[in-house]
């Protein structure tokens, strides 16, 4: 039996290679019409191709583009031959969706027994529009930077400079590329490229160097560098980038301001010395002055009641001169160094300790409330705040009999103390200046008093970071607060005093 032949297998050579091409494949006769798609022009158009085919081609251009350039049209179906459709210019397709996308066109002349065709070569360029617009992009601001921006091999060569290099280091493009970058380096400097361009070599990346480089007129510049390693396509390192930047004013605002510290810590330390010395040597001469004034009421029996009275007054103010020599002592020495210290002890023992150290006139008590029980503190210097506000409740109590509350509590990290008393209290309009140096409310006659009690306290928690105010009581007193770190709280910053700071909103 006699197998029969296959027939031989026809295909069509133009359709297969049109259809495995890389590229959107579009043909079209001399009217525009479509003849033939291929699957990326479907990709790149959002079409099938039974949508394209028999449709002008001018459908998949912008409207507003479809008559752009008739010349060059023109031009190609007089002289057909293969070559760029566009060429110098921006083209757009348009696809399916409306989304416009740029594209670059090859024409190329097809000469059939049914006429002549166009065949279309189309690809899709956004990625590389979008990358030369970044390159753009990147290139103004490297135009435009007031700092030099700098590339070079990793053998030190300069490849480029920009305008911000020139305006800093005084030398132009044309001058330094393909020049060492070590020319800009001081004699003492030399070594510090080698060093930094290893380790970009490694691929490290070096941020704010701090160093020296030298101009084109030899004046050296205070500069800080940031390096980064310039790798290729493939990955490989190939050079580096080097953003310097001139920081000569803050080096040399620095260097000002570390002087006028050194100076303002020797003012300080000749401040301290000097309250210090005529702090003793005034208490020592008011000491006379009290001594001989006391001599002169018990030794002179004839004195009358009214010269008495006078010499009593005179050494009440004795008194207050020794307060105030000792408060401005106290004053001067805690805005230097202000820290909790000393041993732990619980802040109800500190208030009874203070209580016993103070004048409490009969009639009058001091409780420290159950809170303060628990709370463990530094006697140094919460003592002296808690102290002046205690002694001020008392001394500016109206009756002659009452009581100073003392409590508080915790507050995150910190400790808000309350100092409460049964007093006259302050009226409203004195809230705002009552921890500022020498206010006081009642005449200087009536109450003996510095006026620095209030403005120690309100320096002493400034410098601590805490805020400290006043609120009114419903019926009669004043409620002194303040807030203080617990041996875990952070120091805040605070600027002045830290008065009326409450960070309820309540001072």
């Amino acid at each position: 039996m006699t197998a029969l032949a296959e027939e031989p297998r026809t295909f069509n050579w133009f359709e297969l290679i049109v259809e495995a091409a890389p590229d959107a494949l579009l043909m079209a006769d001399r009217d525009g019409i479509i003849t033939l798609v291929n699957g990326k022009a479907e990709g790149l158009f959002g079409y099938p191709r039974a949508e394209l085919l028999g449709q002008p081609i001018e459908m998949l251009v912008p409207l507003r583009l479809r008559e752009l350039d008739p010349d060059q049209v023109a031009a190609f179906r007089s002289n057909p031959r293969t070559r760029p459709m566009g060429a110098g210019r921006e083209l757009i397709g348009k696809r399916k969706d409306g989304v416009e996308v740029p594209i670059e066109i090859g024409l190329n002349p097809i000469v059939t027994a049914d006429g002549p065709f166009t065949l279309a070569s189309i690809i899709d360029i956004s990625e590389r529009k979008h990358a030369e617009q970044a390159q753009q992009q990147m290139a103004a601001l490297i135009a435009s930077a007031d700092d030099a921006i700098i590339s070079m091999s990793l053998d030190g060569l300069i490849s480029s400079w920009n305008p911000g290099a020139e305006r800093l280091l005084g030398y132009t493009a044309k001058e330094m590329i393909g020049q060492p970058v070590t020319l800009l380096l001081p004699e003492d400097r030399q070594e510090e490229e080698v060093l930094l361009l290893e380790r970009i070599r490694t691929g490290q990346r070096v941020a704010h160097f701090e160093t020296v480089r030298r101009s084109k007129d030899g004046s050296p510049l205070d500069v800080s560098l940031t390096i980064a390693p310039i790798r290729n396509r493939h990955g490989t390192i190939v050079g580096a980038s080097k953003i310097m930047r001139d920081i000569s004013e803050r080096i040399q605002n620095e260097q000002e301001l570390r002087r006028s510290n050194a100076e303002l810590a020797l003012m300080n330390r000749e401040l301290d010395e000097f309250v210090y010395t005529a702090s003793h040597d005034l208490r020592a001469s008011l000491t006379g002055v009290s001594t001989v004034a006391q001599w002169i009421l018990e030794d002179d029996r004839s004195l009358s009641p009214k010269t008495r009275d006078r010499l009593a007054l005179i050494q009440g103010r004795i008194e207050r001169m020794h307060r105030l020599l000792n408060d401005v002592r106290d004053y001067t020495g805690a805005g230097r160094s202000v820290e909790a210290a000393g041993s732990p002890i619980s802040a109800a023992a500190l208030v009874a300790d203070i209580a016993a150290t103070l004048h409490v006139p009969p009639g009058f008590s001091i409780r420290p409330a159950l809170s303060l029980q628990e709370i463990q503190v530094m006697r140094v210097p919460l003592e002296l705040v808690l102290h002046n506000l205690i002694d001020n409740a008392i001394k500016h109590h109206d009756q002659s009999g009452g009581t100073v509350t003392v409590s508080a509590r915790r507050r995150d990290a910190w400790y808000r103390f309350s100092v409460v008393d049964d007093g006259p209290g302050i009226p409203d309009e004195y809230h705002d200046v009552i921890f500022e140096m020498f206010r006081t409310l009642p005449p200087r006659e009536i109450v003996e008093s510095s006026d620095l009690g209030l403005a120690l306290v309100g320096k002493i928690v400034g410098k601590l970071g805490g805020s400290c105010g006043i609120e009114p009581v419903r019926e009669r007193g004043a409620h002194f607060w303040f807030d203080w770190p617990s041996s875990q709280a952070p120091l805040r910053r605070n600027h002045g005093t830290g008065h009326n700071q409450d960070p309820d909103g309540r001072g």
